[in-house]
């Protein structure tokens, strides 16, 4: 016999039962592969101090690369996640009064950006009423906003937590747990010019539930069979 997990009972009855859930279609599996890509960089006027023009040219080069990269946001690309090869480096400047060496450099790097409709799974960190928040632990700027969540959904104001009725199930969508989501889109979002602005932003506009600025959105969609908490999904052996 097959059961589903993760239905379960207000905090204030818990203890007293919880609900199963009947037998859905087969979930949809993540693809972990297709969201990392390799991109071609390059970078005019990478600058090689003087206190490191004794190391070897190529060490001293991916060194600033990885400095200025790798864990930083590229517009309308993606999150650089490791230097993959230097192509080619040119030029050498030093100009007068500065001691610097200035270089043409050519990398490839790889990238983070899932493409649409991709199906990813993370953990999810926190809800409130505008929708889900979703870390991926390399990258923690995911987004489902309440109208892409499964229907008929709720915000449980004494939870705090979005709680899907199905059927005579309310499926509690429980912190730190795994969660299986679908990519809507990538949004790259114009930074604030002050705090007050960004105050005004919503979630897909870059602004993190803990108020700080994201250069980078994913927005993720549960509204389907298969997504939303991954134990949902698991059939139990009875």
């Amino acid at each position: 016999r097959g059961a589903w997990r993760r239905a379960r009972t207000p905090r204030s009855t818990r203890g007293f039962g919880s609900s199963r859930r009947g037998r859905l279609a087969g979930p949809l599996r993540a693809r972990r592969s297709a969201m990392f890509q390799i991109a071609r960089l390059e970078d005019p006027n990478v600058k090689i101090l003087p206190e490191n023009l004794g190391k070897p040219r190529l060490t001293a080069i991916t060194q600033v690369i990885e400095d200025l990269y790798v864990d930083k946001v590229v517009k309308d690309l993606g999150l650089v996640v490791t230097l993959y090869e230097i192509v080619s480096i040119e030029g050498g400047t030093v100009y007068p009064g500065e001691g610097s060496a200035h270089f043409h450099v050519v990398f490839k790097a790889v990238v983070f950006r899932p493409f649409v409709g991709e199906v990813l799974e993370g953990v999810l960190k926190k809800s409130d009423r505008k929708g889900l928040y979703v870390h991926l632990g390399f990258f923690n700027d995911v987004f489902v906003p309440e109208h892409m969540l499964q229907e008929p959904s709720a915000f449980d104001e004494e939870e705090q937590l979005w709680v899907w009725n199905y059927q005579n199930s309310r499926m509690f969508m429980d912190l730190d747990e795994p969660v299986r989501f679908r990519c809507s889109s990538v949004r790259f979002p114009e930074q604030p010019r002050n705090a007050k602005a960004l105050d005004g932003n919503s979630p897909q506009l870059g602004r993190t539930y803990e108020g700080n600025f994201a250069p980078m959105v994913i927005v993720g969609d549960v509204n389907a069979d298969g997504l939303g908490l991954t134990s949902w999904w698991q059939q139990e052996t009875e």
